[in-house]
Protein backbone atom coordinates (compact mmCIF):
# COMPACT_ATOMS: atom_id res chain seq x y z
CA UNK A 1 0.00 0.00 0.00
CA UNK A 2 1.27 3.32 -0.80
CA UNK A 3 1.62 5.77 2.09
CA UNK A 4 -0.69 8.48 3.01
CA UNK A 5 1.11 11.29 1.25
CA UNK A 6 1.36 9.40 -1.86
CA UNK A 7 -2.37 8.36 -2.09
CA UNK A 8 -3.04 12.69 -1.36
CA UNK A 9 -0.76 13.52 -4.26
CA UNK A 10 -2.74 11.35 -6.76
CA UNK A 11 -5.89 12.84 -5.74
CA UNK A 12 -4.27 16.41 -5.99
CA UNK A 13 -3.21 14.95 -9.59
CA UNK A 14 -7.07 14.40 -10.58
CA UNK A 15 -8.35 17.21 -8.57
CA UNK A 16 -9.88 19.34 -11.88
CA UNK A 17 -11.92 16.22 -12.93
CA UNK A 18 -12.78 15.36 -9.26
CA UNK A 19 -13.82 18.95 -8.89
CA UNK A 20 -15.94 18.61 -12.31
CA UNK A 21 -17.92 15.60 -11.18
CA UNK A 22 -18.67 17.39 -7.85
CA UNK A 23 -19.88 20.44 -9.90
CA UNK A 24 -22.01 18.70 -12.15
CA UNK A 25 -23.54 16.75 -9.31
CA UNK A 26 -23.99 20.61 -7.55
CA UNK A 27 -26.00 21.43 -10.95
CA UNK A 28 -27.98 18.75 -10.79
CA UNK A 29 -29.61 18.04 -7.20
CA UNK A 30 -32.63 16.00 -6.85
CA UNK A 31 -34.17 14.95 -3.10
CA UNK A 32 -35.96 11.77 -1.59
CA UNK A 33 -35.12 8.26 -2.04
CA UNK A 34 -35.84 8.18 -5.89
CA UNK A 35 -32.39 9.53 -7.91
CA UNK A 36 -32.54 8.62 -10.98
CA UNK A 37 -30.35 11.63 -12.86
CA UNK A 38 -27.97 11.36 -9.71
CA UNK A 39 -27.68 7.57 -9.99
CA UNK A 40 -26.95 7.41 -13.32
CA UNK A 41 -24.16 10.02 -13.26
CA UNK A 42 -22.70 8.35 -10.59
CA UNK A 43 -23.14 4.53 -12.14
CA UNK A 44 -21.74 6.31 -15.22
CA UNK A 45 -18.19 6.93 -13.10
CA UNK A 46 -18.08 3.60 -11.41
CA UNK A 47 -18.58 2.17 -14.79
CA UNK A 48 -15.79 4.20 -16.38
CA UNK A 49 -13.60 3.29 -12.99
CA UNK A 50 -14.60 -0.73 -13.94
CA UNK A 51 -15.24 -1.67 -10.25
CA UNK A 52 -15.64 -5.37 -9.74
CA UNK A 53 -19.60 -5.39 -9.27
CA UNK A 54 -22.24 -2.80 -9.30
CA UNK A 55 -25.55 -3.47 -7.76
CA UNK A 56 -28.48 -0.92 -7.88
CA UNK A 57 -31.73 -0.89 -6.62
CA UNK A 58 -31.09 -1.68 -2.57
CA UNK A 59 -33.49 0.81 -1.09
CA UNK A 60 -32.85 3.24 -3.54
CA UNK A 61 -29.13 3.14 -3.81
CA UNK A 62 -25.99 1.59 -5.57
CA UNK A 63 -23.07 -0.82 -3.90
CA UNK A 64 -19.88 -0.76 -6.06
CA UNK A 65 -17.65 -3.55 -5.39
CA UNK A 66 -13.81 -3.31 -5.48
CA UNK A 67 -11.77 -6.40 -4.56
CA UNK A 68 -8.03 -6.63 -3.64
CA UNK A 69 -5.44 -9.01 -4.31
CA UNK A 70 -6.65 -12.03 -4.64
CA UNK A 71 -10.24 -11.69 -5.53
CA UNK A 72 -13.25 -11.62 -2.76
CA UNK A 73 -12.14 -11.55 -0.14
CA UNK A 74 -14.50 -12.56 3.64
CA UNK A 75 -13.32 -9.45 5.73
CA UNK A 76 -15.16 -6.37 3.85
CA UNK A 77 -15.46 -2.56 4.68
CA UNK A 78 -18.20 -0.30 4.05
CA UNK A 79 -17.53 3.31 2.89
CA UNK A 80 -20.64 4.70 2.68
CA UNK A 81 -21.58 8.03 1.15
CA UNK A 82 -25.22 9.88 1.03
CA UNK A 83 -26.76 11.48 -2.59
CA UNK A 84 -29.59 13.25 -1.97
CA UNK A 85 -30.43 17.13 -2.22
CA UNK A 86 -32.02 19.99 -0.04
CA UNK A 87 -35.71 21.52 -0.89
CA UNK A 88 -34.23 25.05 -0.71
CA UNK A 89 -33.18 27.23 -3.63
CA UNK A 90 -29.51 27.43 -4.26
CA UNK A 91 -28.20 31.29 -3.93
CA UNK A 92 -24.49 30.56 -4.18
CA UNK A 93 -22.81 32.82 -6.73
CA UNK A 94 -19.89 30.15 -7.99
CA UNK A 95 -20.73 29.54 -11.81
CA UNK A 96 -22.45 25.82 -11.01
CA UNK A 97 -25.13 26.97 -9.07
CA UNK A 98 -28.18 24.18 -9.36
CA UNK A 99 -30.22 24.11 -12.52
CA UNK A 100 -33.04 22.45 -10.52
CA UNK A 101 -35.86 25.17 -8.88
CA UNK A 102 -35.63 24.60 -5.52
CA UNK A 103 -32.81 21.91 -4.91
CA UNK A 104 -30.06 22.26 -3.65
CA UNK A 105 -26.69 20.32 -2.46
CA UNK A 106 -26.90 22.89 1.08
CA UNK A 107 -25.51 19.84 2.91
CA UNK A 108 -22.35 18.57 0.84
CA UNK A 109 -23.58 15.65 -0.56
CA UNK A 110 -22.47 16.19 -3.38
CA UNK A 111 -19.15 16.72 -1.85
CA UNK A 112 -19.38 13.35 -0.41
CA UNK A 113 -20.31 11.62 -3.17
CA UNK A 114 -17.23 13.01 -5.04
CA UNK A 115 -14.94 11.97 -2.60
CA UNK A 116 -16.53 8.48 -2.73
CA UNK A 117 -15.96 8.52 -6.69
CA UNK A 118 -12.57 9.76 -6.20
CA UNK A 119 -11.60 6.54 -3.43
CA UNK A 120 -13.26 4.58 -6.20
CA UNK A 121 -10.64 5.74 -9.08
CA UNK A 122 -8.11 5.63 -6.62
CA UNK A 123 -8.74 1.13 -5.12
CA UNK A 124 -9.43 0.29 -8.92
CA UNK A 125 -5.98 1.59 -10.31
CA UNK A 126 -3.98 0.51 -7.04
CA UNK A 127 -5.32 -3.22 -5.95
CA UNK A 128 -1.84 -3.90 -3.72
CA UNK A 129 -4.44 -4.49 -0.58
CA UNK A 130 -6.35 -7.27 1.01
CA UNK A 131 -9.74 -7.57 1.31
CA UNK A 132 -12.97 -5.91 -0.46
CA UNK A 133 -14.51 -2.63 -0.35
CA UNK A 134 -17.85 -1.94 -1.20
CA UNK A 135 -18.67 1.70 -1.63
CA UNK A 136 -22.43 2.56 -0.46
CA UNK A 137 -24.27 4.88 -2.00
CA UNK A 138 -26.94 6.21 -0.13
CA UNK A 139 -30.59 8.45 -0.99
CA UNK A 140 -32.77 9.67 1.32
CA UNK A 141 -30.80 10.96 4.16
CA UNK A 142 -32.33 14.47 4.65
CA UNK A 143 -35.39 13.18 6.99
CA UNK A 144 -36.02 9.83 4.67
CA UNK A 145 -34.11 7.47 6.61
CA UNK A 146 -32.47 6.27 3.43
CA UNK A 147 -29.87 4.26 5.36
CA UNK A 148 -32.64 2.18 6.94
CA UNK A 149 -34.30 1.58 3.92
CA UNK A 150 -31.12 -0.15 2.68
CA UNK A 151 -30.49 -2.17 5.83
CA UNK A 152 -33.95 -3.38 5.61
CA UNK A 153 -33.63 -4.05 1.50
CA UNK A 154 -30.52 -6.76 2.50
CA UNK A 155 -27.64 -4.21 2.45
CA UNK A 156 -25.82 -6.59 5.41
CA UNK A 157 -27.13 -9.67 4.28
CA UNK A 158 -26.04 -9.38 0.68
CA UNK A 159 -22.55 -8.17 1.33
CA UNK A 160 -20.48 -9.41 4.73
CA UNK A 161 -19.29 -5.98 5.58
CA UNK A 162 -17.80 -5.98 8.77
CA UNK A 163 -17.20 -2.35 9.71
CA UNK A 164 -19.00 0.79 7.91
CA UNK A 165 -17.21 4.45 7.40
CA UNK A 166 -18.04 7.34 6.34
CA UNK A 167 -17.44 11.51 6.93
CA UNK A 168 -19.50 15.03 6.74
CA UNK A 169 -18.74 18.24 5.76
CA UNK A 170 -17.56 21.00 8.41
CA UNK A 171 -17.78 24.42 7.12
CA UNK A 172 -17.16 25.29 10.75
CA UNK A 173 -13.83 24.01 11.42
CA UNK A 174 -11.22 25.18 8.77
CA UNK A 175 -10.55 23.03 5.51
CA UNK A 176 -7.26 20.45 5.40
CA UNK A 177 -8.57 19.58 9.76
CA UNK A 178 -10.28 16.56 10.35
CA UNK A 179 -12.83 16.10 13.73
CA UNK A 180 -12.88 12.75 14.88
CA UNK A 181 -14.21 11.17 19.09
CA UNK A 182 -15.64 8.20 20.26
CA UNK A 183 -18.93 7.92 22.04
CA UNK A 184 -22.24 9.56 20.60
CA UNK A 185 -21.33 12.80 18.09
CA UNK A 186 -24.99 13.01 16.81
CA UNK A 187 -28.60 13.18 18.46
CA UNK A 188 -31.18 11.02 18.23
CA UNK A 189 -33.83 13.19 15.82
CA UNK A 190 -37.48 12.46 17.14
CA UNK A 191 -40.65 14.07 16.05
CA UNK A 192 -43.78 14.82 18.12
CA UNK A 193 -47.79 16.23 17.53
CA UNK A 194 -49.75 17.04 20.21
CA UNK A 195 -53.27 17.46 19.67
CA UNK A 196 -55.12 19.79 21.92
CA UNK A 197 -59.02 20.06 22.16
CA UNK A 198 -61.15 22.40 24.51
CA UNK A 199 -64.53 24.17 24.09
CA UNK A 200 -64.71 26.37 21.11
CA UNK A 201 -66.72 29.92 22.09
CA UNK A 202 -66.60 33.67 21.57
CA UNK A 203 -63.60 35.45 22.80
CA UNK A 204 -65.72 37.74 25.17
CA UNK A 205 -66.52 35.04 27.04
CA UNK A 206 -63.66 32.70 27.79
CA UNK A 207 -65.24 31.43 31.12
CA UNK A 208 -68.06 29.50 28.88
CA UNK A 209 -65.24 27.77 26.91
CA UNK A 210 -62.02 25.93 27.30
CA UNK A 211 -59.40 28.07 25.28
CA UNK A 212 -57.43 25.32 23.59
CA UNK A 213 -54.50 27.70 22.81
CA UNK A 214 -54.18 28.59 26.61
CA UNK A 215 -53.81 25.07 26.90
CA UNK A 216 -51.19 24.59 24.14
CA UNK A 217 -49.17 27.47 25.40
CA UNK A 218 -48.95 26.12 28.99
CA UNK A 219 -47.77 22.69 27.25
CA UNK A 220 -45.18 24.65 25.61
CA UNK A 221 -43.85 26.48 28.75
CA UNK A 222 -44.32 23.48 31.18
CA UNK A 223 -42.44 21.46 28.76
CA UNK A 224 -39.21 22.96 28.98
CA UNK A 225 -38.77 21.82 32.37
CA UNK A 226 -38.18 18.22 31.05
CA UNK A 227 -35.06 19.52 29.89
CA UNK A 228 -34.06 21.69 33.18
CA UNK A 229 -35.44 19.95 35.78
CA UNK A 230 -35.57 16.12 34.53
CA UNK A 231 -32.94 14.85 32.39
CA UNK A 232 -29.53 14.78 34.18
CA UNK A 233 -27.78 17.70 34.12
CA UNK A 234 -24.24 16.11 32.64
CA UNK A 235 -26.23 14.58 29.70
CA UNK A 236 -27.52 16.27 27.07
CA UNK A 237 -31.21 16.79 25.46
CA UNK A 238 -33.66 19.00 23.49
CA UNK A 239 -37.38 19.99 22.94
CA UNK A 240 -38.32 22.60 20.90
CA UNK A 241 -41.65 22.99 19.75
CA UNK A 242 -41.36 24.50 15.68
CA UNK A 243 -45.04 25.08 15.25
CA UNK A 244 -48.94 25.87 16.95
CA UNK A 245 -51.50 26.13 14.75
CA UNK A 246 -54.98 27.08 16.23
CA UNK A 247 -57.76 29.23 14.73
CA UNK A 248 -58.11 31.61 12.02
CA UNK A 249 -56.13 34.74 11.36
CA UNK A 250 -59.16 36.51 10.61
CA UNK A 251 -61.21 34.91 14.01
CA UNK A 252 -59.71 37.66 16.40
CA UNK A 253 -63.01 36.88 18.47
CA UNK A 254 -63.46 32.74 18.32
CA UNK A 255 -61.38 30.74 20.89
CA UNK A 256 -60.92 27.66 19.08
CA UNK A 257 -61.86 24.27 19.26
CA UNK A 258 -58.77 22.83 18.57
CA UNK A 259 -55.26 23.28 18.68
CA UNK A 260 -52.10 21.66 17.47
CA UNK A 261 -48.00 21.75 18.58
CA UNK A 262 -45.49 20.18 16.45
CA UNK A 263 -41.61 19.89 17.31
CA UNK A 264 -38.63 17.60 17.33
CA UNK A 265 -36.89 16.44 20.89
CA UNK A 266 -32.56 15.54 20.18
CA UNK A 267 -30.89 12.96 22.87
CA UNK A 268 -28.07 11.20 22.97
CA UNK A 269 -28.54 8.06 25.53
CA UNK A 270 -31.53 5.88 25.17
CA UNK A 271 -32.76 6.19 29.00
CA UNK A 272 -32.88 10.08 28.05
CA UNK A 273 -34.52 9.70 24.67
CA UNK A 274 -37.38 7.39 26.80
CA UNK A 275 -37.85 9.75 29.96
CA UNK A 276 -38.09 12.63 27.62
CA UNK A 277 -40.80 10.74 25.42
CA UNK A 278 -42.37 9.91 28.41
CA UNK A 279 -42.69 13.44 30.27
CA UNK A 280 -43.81 14.97 27.36
CA UNK A 281 -46.59 12.84 27.34
CA UNK A 282 -47.36 13.51 30.64
CA UNK A 283 -47.10 16.99 30.51
CA UNK A 284 -49.36 17.16 27.49
CA UNK A 285 -52.17 15.22 28.68
CA UNK A 286 -51.97 16.58 32.65
CA UNK A 287 -51.66 20.38 31.73
CA UNK A 288 -54.63 19.64 29.26
CA UNK A 289 -56.52 17.78 32.06
CA UNK A 290 -55.78 20.62 34.70
CA UNK A 291 -58.04 22.99 32.67
CA UNK A 292 -60.84 20.57 31.61
CA UNK A 293 -59.35 20.47 28.21
CA UNK A 294 -57.89 16.77 26.46
CA UNK A 295 -54.43 16.44 24.53
CA UNK A 296 -52.60 13.74 22.99
CA UNK A 297 -48.99 12.97 22.42
CA UNK A 298 -48.11 11.43 18.89
CA UNK A 299 -43.95 10.33 19.35
CA UNK A 300 -42.11 8.77 16.38
CA UNK A 301 -38.69 8.26 16.44
CA UNK A 302 -37.14 8.95 13.10
CA UNK A 303 -33.07 8.60 13.54
CA UNK A 304 -31.43 7.16 16.56
CA UNK A 305 -28.33 8.61 17.69
CA UNK A 306 -24.95 8.27 16.04
CA UNK A 307 -22.59 6.23 18.49
CA UNK A 308 -18.68 6.10 17.21
CA UNK A 309 -17.30 2.83 18.42
CA UNK A 310 -14.13 3.46 20.46
CA UNK A 311 -11.87 0.83 18.47
CA UNK A 312 -12.82 1.99 15.33
CA UNK A 313 -12.38 5.76 16.11
CA UNK A 314 -9.32 5.64 17.29
CA UNK A 315 -8.23 3.91 14.06
CA UNK A 316 -9.56 6.88 12.11
CA UNK A 317 -7.76 8.95 14.33
CA UNK A 318 -4.35 7.46 14.24
CA UNK A 319 -4.97 7.75 10.03
CA UNK A 320 -6.04 11.10 10.45
CA UNK A 321 -2.77 12.19 12.22
CA UNK A 322 -0.87 10.29 9.28
CA UNK A 323 -3.13 12.08 6.62
CA UNK A 324 -3.45 15.77 7.78
CA UNK A 325 -0.93 16.12 11.03
CA UNK A 326 -1.55 16.03 14.79
CA UNK A 327 -2.35 20.27 14.88
CA UNK A 328 -5.06 19.58 12.74
CA UNK A 329 -6.72 16.88 13.97
CA UNK A 330 -9.55 18.34 16.18
CA UNK A 331 -11.73 17.05 19.44
CA UNK A 332 -14.61 17.25 17.76
CA UNK A 333 -18.05 18.29 19.92
CA UNK A 334 -21.25 16.41 19.81
CA UNK A 335 -23.62 17.99 18.03
CA UNK A 336 -27.58 17.69 18.57
CA UNK A 337 -27.78 17.30 14.33
CA UNK A 338 -29.12 13.92 13.69
CA UNK A 339 -27.36 11.45 10.32
CA UNK A 340 -29.40 8.49 8.92
CA UNK A 341 -25.79 6.75 9.17
CA UNK A 342 -26.68 6.18 12.61
CA UNK A 343 -29.01 3.37 11.52
CA UNK A 344 -25.82 1.35 9.75
CA UNK A 345 -23.55 2.35 13.18
CA UNK A 346 -26.77 -0.15 14.91
CA UNK A 347 -25.70 -2.96 12.85
CA UNK A 348 -22.03 -2.73 12.10
CA UNK A 349 -19.22 -1.23 14.19
CA UNK A 350 -17.35 1.67 12.62
CA UNK A 351 -17.32 5.81 13.12
CA UNK A 352 -18.43 8.61 11.05
CA UNK A 353 -15.49 12.04 10.74
CA UNK A 354 -15.97 15.21 9.98
CA UNK A 355 -13.97 16.85 6.91
CA UNK A 356 -12.92 20.74 7.62
CA UNK A 357 -14.46 22.81 4.94
CA UNK A 358 -13.89 26.27 6.30
CA UNK A 359 -11.86 29.10 4.65
CA UNK A 360 -12.59 32.50 3.35
CA UNK A 361 -14.78 31.60 0.40
CA UNK A 362 -16.56 28.91 2.40
CA UNK A 363 -18.77 31.00 5.54
CA UNK A 364 -21.86 29.47 5.07
CA UNK A 365 -23.32 26.94 7.52
CA UNK A 366 -24.94 23.67 6.53
CA UNK A 367 -28.33 23.73 5.15
CA UNK A 368 -27.58 27.53 4.40
CA UNK A 369 -28.60 28.95 1.02
CA UNK A 370 -25.35 29.69 0.18
CA UNK A 371 -23.45 26.77 0.84
CA UNK A 372 -21.03 25.19 -0.93
CA UNK A 373 -19.07 21.83 -0.53
CA UNK A 374 -15.10 23.50 -0.54
CA UNK A 375 -13.18 21.81 -3.80
CA UNK A 376 -10.32 22.38 -1.62
CA UNK A 377 -11.16 19.44 1.03
CA UNK A 378 -11.70 17.22 -1.78
CA UNK A 379 -8.08 15.60 -1.86
CA UNK A 380 -8.01 15.35 2.20
CA UNK A 381 -11.70 13.31 2.17
CA UNK A 382 -10.70 11.23 -0.44
CA UNK A 383 -7.38 10.23 1.03
CA UNK A 384 -9.09 9.95 4.42
CA UNK A 385 -11.67 7.42 2.96
CA UNK A 386 -9.37 5.13 0.74
CA UNK A 387 -6.60 5.06 3.89
CA UNK A 388 -10.10 3.82 5.91
CA UNK A 389 -10.64 1.59 3.35
CA UNK A 390 -7.32 0.04 3.14
CA UNK A 391 -6.13 -0.04 5.94
CA UNK A 392 -9.50 -1.60 8.14
CA UNK A 393 -9.60 -4.03 5.23
CA UNK A 394 -5.86 -5.17 5.62
CA UNK A 395 -6.59 -5.14 9.52
CA UNK A 396 -9.29 -7.52 9.41
CA UNK A 397 -7.48 -10.14 7.62
CA UNK A 398 -4.63 -10.83 9.79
Amino acid sequence: MQAPQDIKQFFIEQESTIAQWRHHLHEYPEIGLDLPETTQFVKDILQRCAVDELHEGIGGGLVAVIHGRGGQSKHWVGLRTDMDALPLKDEGRHDYVSLREKRSHACGHDGHMTVALATAMYLTQHRDFTGTIALIFQPGEEGYAGARHMIEDGLFDRFPIDEVYAFHGEPATPAGTVGINPGYIMAAADIFKIEVEGKGGHGAHPDLAIDSVLVASQIVVSSQSIVSRNVDPLKGAVVTFGACVAGDLNGSSVLPQKATLVGTCRTFEPQVQDLVERRLGEIAAGTAQAYGAKAQCHYTRLYPALFNHPDQAQAVKDIALEVVGADAVLDEPAQMIAEDFAFMMQKRPGCLFRLGLGDAEHQAGLHNPSFDFNDKALATGATMMTVIGLRRAEALSH
